[in-house]
């Protein structure tokens, strides 16, 4: 079990993010399971497209549910499949919800198969909402009180669609219920975002959680990323600095790199990137507005014949960035030398800044693009006492090659 305590503890949502993905790659393609995992969470399709087994049939409850999925997942596919969707809820909402002498069907409390067909019902709409609604009715709300948070959630929202509201029903499991409202359920309107983001990073991740459970998940978080501030204006933290630096490149895609002038009184622009200095203009320009006490190009006190002068300081965070700029014609090793080096002479046990400056951010600008070495240099870089984490960034490809810096 990975304990996921704050953003304090290390973990961030992008950790988070890793580990939940290990535990949905593997999920066959033509289970219900799948189907509800490429419904909760649409980005998992980009691996493969769910499809129905080999051996469908109206009869079988978790096949209509399944078709259900698909359909919305891809409506325009699967739309000569309504007639089967139809007869396939037809026959399912007929069925007795418990066996004489057995005891329960075996959907009376299949959470995800029973939203599937409370999916398949809404969009068929008319008589078949009103015929699953009512069947459901008479067992789902009863059967949730046995399940999980997580499927307990998904019987609530169920019911909710088909006009069967349940009493009290927020809260027991914000992850979910932030998936399902952004996937378009409307059945829980008062979602705090920030509860939602604590609740996830504070909750243990088991190793034997259900894919479909790390599916939801996984879109909540999804959400969460591009719905929330990356960084804190009161309290900023080194990992929230961090996963702002990170995300530099997606930012790229606005990059001015002109093939021609854009206005009849401009010239072409093209922000090239050339060297170190570059880089920390960069970031200067980036950090500025955040860290209003921002330091650049300071110098620390002198080691012997030694001034070691640091590139950026973040007072507020006891923070250096340290900024490193690697051509094609050196390598990784004599960049971790100098990083080494580095640390040595700016945290001195001694030092009249050691209260000042107690840790250090590297930034790499990769202009080598030599991205399969990034992880073994990473991992070099963190072991490095004072080193409270290292950023990479490849050279984006909106900005053409230039020619080498004189």
């Amino acid at each position: 079990m990975v304990s996921l305590k704050s953003t304090t503890s290390g973990f961030i949502l992008r950790d988070i993010f890793a580990a939940l993905t290990e535990r949905v790659k593997d999920t066959p393609v033509d289970t219900i399971e799948y189907a509800f995992m490429c419904w909760i969470y649409p980005a998992l399709r980009d691996h493969n497209e769910p499809i129905l087994p080999s051996d469908f049939s109206v009869s079988n409850y978790s096949h209509v549910a399944q078709l259900a999925f698909l359909t919305e997942v891809n409506p325009i596919l699967f739309a000569d499949q309504q007639p089967s969707l139809t007869d396939g809820l037809n026959r399912t909402s007929a069925r007795a919800a418990t066996i004489t002498g057995v005891g329960p069907a075996g959907f009376y409390s299949d959470a995800i198969a029973l939203i599937g067909l409370a999916l398949g019902a809404k969009r068929l709409g008319g008589d078949t909402i009103q015929e699953i609604g009512s069947w459901m009715d008479s067992f789902a709300r009863i059967a949730a009180t046995s399940l999980p948070p997580w499927k307990k959630t998904l019987i609530i929202a169920t019911l909710d669609m088909l006009d069967k509201p349940v009493a009290n029903s927020t809260g027991l499991a914000a992850d979910i219920e932030l998936a399902l409202t952004s996937r378009g359920i409307d059945s829980f309107p008062q979602i705090d975002l920030d509860h939602t983001y604590q609740e996830i990073c504070t909750t243990a991740i088991k190793d034997d959680i259900e894919p479909p459970a790390a599916a939801a998940k996984l879109q909540a978080i999804d959400y969460l990323i591009k719905h929330i501030p990356a960084i804190s204006i009161n309290k900023p933290t080194i990992q929230q600095l961090t996963q702002v630096l990170e995300n530099i490149t997606p930012a790229f895609r606005r990059w001015v790199w002109e093939s021609a002038p854009k206005t009849p009184k401009s010239t072409t622009q093209r922000w090239d990137i050339q060297n170190e200095y570059h880089v920390q203009s960069l970031l200067y320009f980036l950090l500025t507005p955040l860290f209003p006490n921002i330091e650049d190009e300071f110098y620390l006190e002198t080691t012997g014949l030694l001034n070691p002068r640091a590139d950026i300081g973040l007072p507020s965070l006891n923070l250096i960035i340290e900024v490193k700029f690697l051509r094609a014609g050196k390598s990784f090793q004599k960049i971790q030398e100098e990083i080494a080096a580095d640390t040595t002479l700016y945290f001195k046990k001694e030092s009249v800044y050691k209260d000042k400056y107690t840790k250090m951010l590297v930034f790499l600008w990769d202009d080598s693009n030599r991205t399969q070495e990034h992880g073994t240099f990473k991992n070099g870089v963190r072991a490095f006492n004072n080193v409270a984490d290292i950023v990479v960034i490849t050279r984006p490809g909106i900005i053409g090659t230039h020619q080498k810096a004189i």
